[in-house]
């Protein structure tokens, strides 16, 4: 199977991104497959609606895992959703065996470019793990060290399985790790569903690092580059930017957007104006769609600034 599949997890606070997300990653590419597992029924409604034909929903139930109803009452809706992308990544392999690569995405990321080249350059790598080096000049150089070593070397906010015996048992091991604990104690080596990306390498050949630049560039390290627009395309220093992970976004009532990890940041690249304003379209029009549809960020999903993922 030739053409690029992608997944993702969805619940109703992340659904105005996600749809920014969505919409951005069919503009680079052309006819994508978008499994998208929708964790409550508000989110898999509205979705539908939409009509998308490049778009596979799917509900929990289709995942048929024994333990999903107990991992649900023990944990919050952020380290629920962390549980859920690798069994969604397996689901979608087993619903059409001539998928050859399931990529997952955070609802949070937004594509500038055709994320072809990933895998165009690296297509033998079982495992494509992205870096989540700090890059904070803030930060004294002990401080970023300690920082990196409780979050990971890897953002799992962009991850890659290739259907080969290493891509499929790398999966299934991660599946269970995130089954056993996705909480985020960093001080007792746990970060959510990120932290375990550390031993891939170490447990399983042909682990690679995503070697195209311009991928999965957060706040966490956007100040190791200066970013322009030549001709259209943004650029990371002298990369085409290809993906940028708004994580920390809130979308509050009266369609205020708020960023829980840089409230007073002053050097903020020029896109993040462009990624307000196109989720503020997002938001309008889904109010058509579904005047009802409430996606706004409540009390508990803002008090999640100390555990959300980098």
């Amino acid at each position: 199977m030739n053409e690029l599949v992608f997944c993702t997890v969805i619940s109703r606070f992340r659904l105005y991104q996600a749809i920014a997300m969505l919409c951005s990653l069919q503009e680079v590419l052309k006819d994508p497959v978008l499994y998208v597992l929708c964790v409550d029924e508000e989110t898999h409604r509205l979705i539908s609606r939409m009509g998308w034909q490049r778009i596979r929903l799917l509900h929990l139930c289709e995942l048929r895992h024994e333990a999903l109803a107990q991992v649900r009452k023990n944990r919050r809706m952020n380290e629920y959703c962390w549980t859920l992308k690798p069994l969604l990544i397996e689901a979608v392999f087993s619903r059409d065996p001539k998928i050859d690569r399931v990529t997952y995405v955070d609802a949070d990321l937004f594509f500038f470019a055709d994320p072809s080249v990933i895998f165009q350059s690296q297509p033998d790598c079982s495992v494509l793990l992205s870096r989540g080096d700090i890059v904070i000049p803030s930060l004294a150089p002990e401080n970023k060290a300690r920082l990196q070593s409780l979050l990971g070397r890897y953002n799992s906010g962009f991850i890659s399985f290739k259907r080969d015996e290493t891509g499929l048992d790398c999966l299934r091991w991660w599946k269970n790790r995130c089954l056993e604990s996705c909480v985020s104690k960093p001080e007792a080596g746990l970060f959510g569903d990120q932290k375990y990306l550390d031993d891939m390498p170490a447990r399983f050949p042909n682990v690679c690092e995503i070697r195209t630049p311009g991928v999965n560039i957060g706040h966490w390290n956007r100040a190791q580059y200066q970013y322009s627009i030549v001709d259209g395309k943004v650029y990371a220093g002298a990369n085409q930017l290809i993906c940028y992970h708004f994580s920390g976004f809130r979308v509050l009532r009266g369609n205020r957007i708020i960023m829980i990890h840089e409230q007073s940041a002053a050097d903020l690249p020029f896109f993040y104006g462009i990624y307000i304003h196109i989720l503020q379209n997002v938001i309008h029009n889904i109010s058509r769609i579904d005047p009802g549809f409430d996606g706004y960020s409540d009390a508990q999903d803002l008090e999640r600034k100390e555990s959300d993922k980098k």
